[in-house]
């Protein structure tokens, strides 16, 4: 009877011990967890005292709906202006010495020596000393002529001389006077490149500007009025930006543009629109458009790519903030401050449009009637992240 009992008990508890291990799996473990989630509506609030708002000269303006310039951004391409690009050449036949040739790239001024030639012959070594000793020739002869014109003026009024003798006088020294203007018309020519004393000729620059390729090195010997090099005047370049044909008449063209580098966030440069050949692409069904923009620092290269915002003809409607308002991070991302009163600010990320002169076109991110930090934005985003403290 006991051992009945104590196997009925064992079994009891092998039974209670099997449905403990049949107890429900716990929950299925997520691959990540997120602590204290933040949204961009949780960003830092910045509130300042009175006096670190006047200090800071904060203001602001409301964001409002308003008429601004419709605008277009293409790729553009610098380069040099029509005409404003010069191959020098050899004056006379002959061998390049010396190796102070500038290198392509250099900055030089006009009258700053760039090659020396020694002339193969020797009458065009001595080309100076023949156009000094011409011009002196021919100003002896246009004072012979002068003053046998006045004599026989002189004796035509006293009636001892013809009216005839008197016309063939002055039509010589008409041919005297234009003598005399070629010897020094030669004469400045060949003073443009000196003389050296051995008679080598050394070639100026013709005007300021930069060295753009090189065709002859010293050693070389070259034939008369052979390519050297090429300069070209860099104060203002032009930007060619083709544009599809179909959009061409929709681009006020009168207007200026905007030209910025690929990669700066700086303040784009001014171009203005210039009359230049017509030209186009048939293949891209492209047009070309030129505007001129001047040099700045750093200053553009010719060949190089940048990016041009065109003004279009008519305007449209939107959400304008002024340039000044919007903050660019690292990431590229913009941004502007609102102003949430009681000199506290928080910052918006907002999403931009387009430019139209100084004030920005922004699609989302901010509402009408927020008011947005202009001067003293870029302190706000220092202060935010420590460079302000």
């Amino acid at each position: 009877m006991r051992l009945s009992l104590f196997g009925s008990f064992v079994a009891v508890i092998g039974v209670a011990c099997s449905s403990g291990s049949d107890a429900p799996a716990t929950a299925k473990e997520v691959p990540a967890r997120i602590e204290n989630p933040r949204t961009e509506a949780d960003l830092s609030r910045i509130t300042l005292s009175p006096e670190a708002v006047k200090r800071l000269g904060i203001e602001t303006v409301a964001v409002r709906q308003d008429v601004a310039a419709s605008t277009r951004t293409l790729g553009g391409e610098v380069v040099v202006p029509e005409g404003r690009s010069v191959i020098v050449t050899a004056p006379v036949a002959g061998t390049l010495i010396g190796s102070a040739t500038p290198m392509p790239g250099v900055r030089v001024r006009k009258g700053d020596p760039l090659m020396t030639i020694a002339p193969l012959g020797s009458a065009e070594r001595d080309q100076r000393i023949e156009a000094q000793r011409a011009l002196t020739a021919a100003e002896a002869e246009e004072l012979a002529a002068r003053q046998r014109l006045q004599r026989l003026e002189q004796l035509l009024k006293d009636g001892a001389a013809s009216l005839r003798g008197v016309e063939e006088a002055r039509a010589q020294h008409q041919v005297a006077v234009a003598a005399v203007t070629a010897a020094r018309d030669r004469l400045a020519g060949v003073s443009r490149n000196p003389v050296g004393a051995q008679g080598e000729l050394i070639v100026s620059a013709p005007f300021d500007g930069v060295v753009q390729r090189i065709s002859a090195v010293p050693g070389q010997t070259v034939a008369a009025s052979a390519a050297l090099l090429e300069i070209a005047h860099v104060d203002t370049l032009w930007v060619r930006v083709s544009v599809y044909a179909g959009d061409a008449a929709a681009i006020d063209q009168v207007q200026h543009a905007s030209v910025t580098r690929l990669g700066d966030g700086g303040a784009p440069a001014r171009a203005t629109p210039v009359v230049a050949p017509l030209r186009g692409d048939a293949s891209a069904a492209s047009v070309d458009l030129h505007y001129a923009v001047a040099q700045s620092q750093p200053a553009f290269r010719p060949g190089e790519r940048v990016l041009v915002e065109l003004p279009m003809k008519g305007n449209t409607r939107g959400l304008v903030v002024p340039e000044a308002a919007i903050l660019y991070d690292i990431h590229g991302a913009t941004w502007v401050y609102e102003d949430l009163g009681s000199h506290a600010y928080a910052r918006r990320r907002v999403e931009v449009e387009r430019h139209a002169g100084d004030r920005v076109v922004v699609s989302r991110g901010i509402g009408e009637g927020a008011k947005v930090v202009t001067t003293g934005a870029p302190e706000l985003f220092g202060t935010e992240f420590g460079a302000g403290h």
